[in-house]
């Protein structure tokens, strides 16, 4: 179950006329039935057990043990503009219940299928359901990880943004209850800077797309709003979801965990949003190239995995290549990247220096920081920005200092 893509979640679509609708509330409009007169709330209408109203078709809805079973019937327009009417379902590995964290597989589908046909509401063929047309697909990635690792790494993601793509960037903090907005680069010109009350706003309203307050998580863009190149992908604490939202599911079904599994469960989701999506996926090299369930299904999870891996990288500067000397000696190179890496971290000279005062020998301590301010001149003169950024670091930290500040 960990570190390999897994099948999560996502839509399967069936054409209506390959489903026998058993419960005809499911396709038609309805007259509601009141066997106890008095719901109809004093209405005028007591002598009547019938409401007076028709009622659209509802889609079907059960929760079992934190399971949302959900289908429903939806006109799809094809390229030549004729509709075709379908049964959209919507399936989750919870659908698996005890064998959740398999995901959804060739080897356990078929409960699933079991379970809606058992609801006494429609009953679909396993041929037919595996023939449906497969979107919105969440493939996720288990990892175990401790808390402040986890913090770590979502510091590392949050310092390092494709700047393009940094609004899209949304922190939850278990601990604090807050949203955390990273702004571009150049806030004044950043209309969502301007209006971060706002988004936090809107953020806590949208529970579906945003981890819940209880929580500890990174998301990337919204599942409405993601493209191409930017997909919906989120990070979170399994552990903390486990044990907060989805309490009735892990109560049911998976209790007891490992406290060493559950304390530190951490998963990640990519969502492979619809057909465009899996044509750009496979543009890019990936064989994500299932139209339908069965195909789907018979993916390797090799192939899921890097998939599911394609995601974070557009939300990530890229690498610039290192600009060190490679002519010097391999102790000189290791020093330059060192250097270059502590730059990067906010280091100014003084502190690139610092390590030279451990040094008892005055001789050896000159020659040391003589050589090391060499080595700083020459990357530095190699490479502009790290110029620029170093420039950046003596001012932010002479402010520092000046608040009384050592870092």
């Amino acid at each position: 179950m960990f570190n390999v893509g897994l099948i999560d979640s996502l839509k399967v679509r069936v054409k209506l006329d390959k489903v026998k609708i058993l419960d005809k509330r499911l396709i038609t409009d309805y007259i509601a039935y009141y066997p106890d007169i008095e719901t109809l709330d004093n209405d005028g209408n007591e002598q009547q057990k019938l409401g007076d109203n028709f009622r659209k078709a509802e889609p079907f809805t059960k929760i079992i043990n934190g399971i949302t079973y959900r289908f429903y019937i939806k006109a799809f327009i094809d390229s030549k503009k004729q509709a075709h009417e379908y049964v959209v379902f919507q399936i989750s590995a919870k659908m698996l219940k005890e064998k959740y964290f398999e995901g959804i597989s060739a080897e356990n589908y078929r409960t699933i299928i079991d379970d809606i046909n058992s609801f006494g509401v429609l009953h679909v063929k396993r041929q037919d359901f595996c023939e449906g047309l497969v979107s919105d697909i969440d493939i996720c990635i288990n990892q175990l990880i401790d808390i402040k690792s986890l913090k770590t790494a979502f510091s590392l993601i949050i310092n390092n943004p494709n700047k393009g793509k940094a609004p899209l960037l949304h922190y939850i903090n278990r601990s604090s209850n807050q949203i955390y907005y990273t702004p571009t680069e150049d806030k004044k010109s950043d209309e969502n800077y301007n209006r971060q009350d706002e988004i936090l706003k809107n953020l806590l309203e949208v529970k579906k797309d945003v981890a819940t307050t209880t929580n500890l998580g990174l998301d990337f863009n919204k599942r409405e709003k993601a493209t191409n190149t930017a997909p919906y992908c989120k990070i979170y604490h399994k552990g903390f979801e486990l044990l907060s939202k989805s309490i009735a599911f892990y109560k049911a079904y998976l209790e007891p965990m490992k406290t060493s599994v559950i304390d530190n469960l951490v998963r990640y989701e990519f969502t492979i949003k619809a057909h465009k999506h899996k044509e750009y996926l496979c543009k890019q090299g990936y064989k994500a190239d299932f139209k339908t369930f069965y195909d789907l299904l018979k993916a390797r999870q090799d192939d899921l995995t890097k998939i599911a891996k394609s995601g974070l990288p557009h939300y990530i500067e890229a690498k610039v290549k290192s600009k060190i000397n490679t002519e010097l000696s391999p102790m000189d190179v290791a020093m330059q990247y060192y250097i270059e890496n502590l730059i990067k971290l906010g280091f100014d000279k003084e502190k690139l220096l610092g390590f030279t005062y451990l040094i008892d020998c005055p001789v050896s301590r000159s020659r040391t920081k003589s050589k090391a301010k060499k080595l700083i001149d020459d990357l530095t003169n190699r490479d502009k920005n790290l110029t620029i950024q170093i420039q950046n670091n003596e001012r932010s930290n002479k402010f520092l200092q000046n608040l009384g500040v050592e870092l």
